[in-house]
């Protein structure tokens, strides 16, 4: 219905100062026609599109600049780099529910019979993030939210729309269940992904009270569920609800993962925090809501069967393997401008990118491509006909020379190679 207004939950709650952008190295602008170094967006007229989270990219990638920091996803040659990643499977190898309190009553299922007792059980496991940002040289509170402890020695899980953008990150742990105090760390950025909404940090600490990830594919439509997060700063806030709906699909991206629906309160500040099954485990990561006068309550959290193999890349490599990109910054032309000017319509390439598969073929600075595998870049989402690809498959472009008509044609076969997130 066009009278149901989605938006993204979790509109970041300092709303200023706005972090200063990095500037990347653009392609020319041409009259009427707002040239995009993505990789890839969306078809038809060019003009600045964000997808709820950010600009979308899937098929043009651009190297960063020689002055960017270093991103998250780029190892050094120093010791720590170089020892053995664990996987989320080693990681959630020795965390259990804590099952010490003797006076705890469970149904005949082994469900926590009182909501109390589960809350007591694992709230410990869900912390507080701030992040900040170097504001022209002042450290400025830039957003709030809540994170997972994934295993004791301190990864934790959040969403992508929390820690973006940021520069410094603290975490808030609490440690009430073995009568420990709060205590706050200074994070490490290891990876995130905006297309499913994941990130990770790393604090160092010992023997913290992670969360057990459980198994979302046995939920069933009115299971009982909990989110537990710090909605508009309430630290540790609990919200009990049903599961309301399964295997959503409500992401704006063309790799987003399944959502699990709930009417549990979610607000502002529940971003990456845990919706809990009756067993005390994490079936998904609380990432959004709908925002409408004509709804309520209907809250989502990401599939956590759906996050393990991102988490496993984002731990492991700092971004999610297996995605392909062709390896340009291009602008798009529609057919109104081009019937105008009598030129070709498509993606006119501005730069190609000489450490990728590309750089190997026949493809110059200035070509237009028309089609990708015999489907028109005009007419289709050239996301989505990459995103059926994966590294090392070739493609066939349509392309037209430049200075040559446009109903002249040549086909060349491309390699796609891998999306690392360095856009």
């Amino acid at each position: 219905m066009n009278d149901f207004n989605e938006q993204n939950e979790f509109e970041v709650e300092l709303q200023s100062p706005k972090k200063p952008r990095k500037n990347h190295t653009t392609a020319k602008v041409m009259a009427f026609i707002l040239s995009v170094a993505v990789v890839g967006g969306g078809t038809g007229f060019v003009g600045t599109y964000f997808a709820g989270r950010q600009l979308r990219s899937e098929v043009a990638q651009q190297t960063p600049d020689s002055n960017d920091a270093q991103s998250p996803q780029q190892s050094d040659n120093s010791e720590e780099s170089n020892k053995a990643t664990p996987t989320l499977d080693d990681l959630q190898g020795d965390v259990s529910i804590p099952t010490t309190d003797s006076q705890i009553e469970r149904n005949s299922d082994g469900t926590y019979k009182y909501t109390r007792d589960l809350v007591n059980a694992v709230s410990d496991s869900i912390v507080y993030i701030d992040v900040s940002v170097n504001y022209y040289g002042t450290e400025t509170l830039y957003s709030r939210g809540s994170g997972i402890i994934i295993s004791k020695d301190g990864y934790i899980v959040t969403n992508n729309h929390v820690v973006e953008d940021g520069d410094l990150f603290s975490v808030k742990v609490n440690d009430n269940a073995n009568g420990g105090e709060s205590k706050t760390y200074e994070a490490k950025l290891i990876g995130t992904d905006s297309e499913t909404d994941l990130a990770v940090l790393k604090i160092e600490a010992d023997n913290l009270p992670a969360a057990v990830l459980g198994d979302s594919d046995k939920l069933h439509i009115g299971d009982d569920c909990y989110a537990i997060g710090n909605p508009l700063g309430l630290e540790t806030s609990v919200s009990k609800g049903i599961i309301s709906g399964l295997n959503r699909q409500v992401s704006t991206t063309d790799y987003g993962l399944t959502s699990i629906q709930t009417d549990a309160a979610i607000n502002s500040g529940n971003s990456g925090g845990g919706l809990f099954n009756a067993y005390g485990e994490v079936i998904g990561v609380v990432n959004e809501k709908y925002v409408s006068s004509y709804a309520e309550s209907l809250g989502f959290a990401i599939t956590i069967n759906d996050a393990k193999s991102v988490i496993d890349d984002l731990i492991s490599k700092g971004y999610v393997t297996g995605r392909s990109i062709l390896g340009i910054t291009y602008t798009l032309i529609p057919e109104t401008y081009a019937n105008r000017y009598g030129i070709a319509a498509g993606m006119r390439i501005e730069s190609i990118d000489n450490s990728l598969a590309i750089a190997k073929s026949d493809l110059r600075v200035g070509d237009t491509i028309t089609k990708i595998d015999g489907q028109s870049v005009i007419t289709s989402e050239v996301s989505k006909i990459l995103a059926s690809k994966t590294p090392g498959d070739t493609v066939t472009l349509t392309v037209v020379r430049q200075g040559s008509s446009r109903n002249n044609t040549v086909d060349i076969e491309v390699e796609l190679s891998e999306n690392t997130g360095n856009t």
